[in-house]
């Protein structure tokens, strides 16, 4: 960003001195003098002011300035839109299997011999069976929307992380390089393990056990859902 400023105040010294030449130029041909030869070209622009502002914004261009924590929020947000698509995913897969919600509450209603040959009738007439395919299918899902929404919370409780972001950004500083320019972050939940890589740089950072204590139980979530959901 300093070498931006730089060249942009050198072109812009320019422009200013440009001003105010062609006033005094105006001056002196109003009251009849000739300004020497080159007068105007003290507020010229060379090339290389040019290359250099214009290699200036293109660094700029290239260059992330997010900080730890703001790199770990943006990874949570590209995380969370993964997640949308994985429930709608689950969404499809469970509505494939709604005709089981039906056989189920038609068996429920069948308490006496009529209403049983009823639903003996209809699975007759019906095709209600599920495939393993569509159960596959469904169980993916399931896994998906797991999957992502781990990566999720994890990217999330980095970036509430203090002794990770800190470390992060003060490691990036004694290098010399920007945290935004990470090339990945990488989270395993298995091993509990967050990896940052810097591939142009050729720097990487690995946290083992540091996010141990946002682990939340399946029992948890499924409580969360009862009391969020609506259910």
């Amino acid at each position: 960003m300093t070498d931006l400023q730089t060249a942009a105040a050198a072109i812009e010294a320019q422009l200013n001195k440009s001003t105010t030449l062609f006033m005094g130029i105006t001056y002196t041909a109003s009251n009849g003098g000739i300004a020497e030869i080159g007068t105007m070209d003290q507020a010229s622009i060379d090339a290389a002011m040019v290359d250099q502002y214009n290699s200036a914004i293109d660094t700029v261009l290239a260059t992330s300035y997010l900080n730890a924590q703001e790199m770990f929020l943006n990874e949570h947000q590209n995380a969370m839109a993964n997640l949308d698509v994985a429930i709608d995913n689950l969404v499809s897969a469970t509505s494939v299997l709604a005709t089981v919600t039906t056989v189920a509450d038609m068996a429920a209603g069948a308490d006496t011999t009529q209403e049983q040959l009823q639903v003996q009738a209809a699975l007759a007439t019906t095709d209600m069976s599920i495939s393993q395919a569509d159960v596959d299918n469904y169980n993916s899902a399931l896994t998906g929307v797991e999957t992502m929404a781990q990566q999720a919370g994890a990217f999330l409780a980095a970036a509430n992380n203090a002794s990770m972001t800190s470390a992060i950004d003060s490691f990036a500083a004694t290098n010399n390089f920007a945290v935004g320019n990470y090339t990945s972050v990488s989270y395993s939940v298995s091993v509990d393990q967050m990896v940052v890589q810097w591939n142009l740089d050729g720097y990487g950072m690995s946290f083992d056990g540091a996010l141990a204590n946002d682990f939340v139980t399946g029992a948890e979530v499924y409580n969360a859902g009862m009391i969020y959901g609506g259910s």
